[in-house]
Order: structure tokens, then sequence, then C-alpha cells
């Protein structure tokens, strides 16, 4: 099972029991739409606004 899946896994089981934790909700957010990179053993989650310009510069580039 890759570490994504089960920082997936974990997080939903955490949310159970604390629904309210924005932090835990972010992370998962961040994993289900891809916007995160490891470094190391560590989890790097990428901001909104950040992946927004990145998305677009790669669509300028691209198109």
């Amino acid at each position: 099972m890759s570490r994504k899946i089960r920082w997936m896994r974990r997080l939903e089981r955490h949310l159970k029991k604390h629904p309210n934790d924005k932090v835990a909700r972010e992370i998962l957010e961040a994993l289900k739409e891809g916007r995160y990179e490891w470094r190391g053993k560590s989890l790097h989650i990428i901001p909104k606004d950040v992946w927004e310009r990145m998305k677009q510069e790669q669509a300028q580039q691209g198109g």
C-alpha cells in the first residue's frame, strides 16, 4: 500500500473522531487533489493559490 493511501485512510479515521480539525482536512484534500510532494519521508503540501498559478503556467506553456 502506498504512503499516500495510508495517509488518506489515517486522516479519514482521524476526521471521524475530530470533524473540526481544519489542518487534517486540508491535508486530506491536498492528497486527493494531488497538491503535495514528498521531501524525503516528509509530506509537503502546496498551498491552493500556488497550485493554481502552477497549473496556469503549465497550461500557457503547453498551449
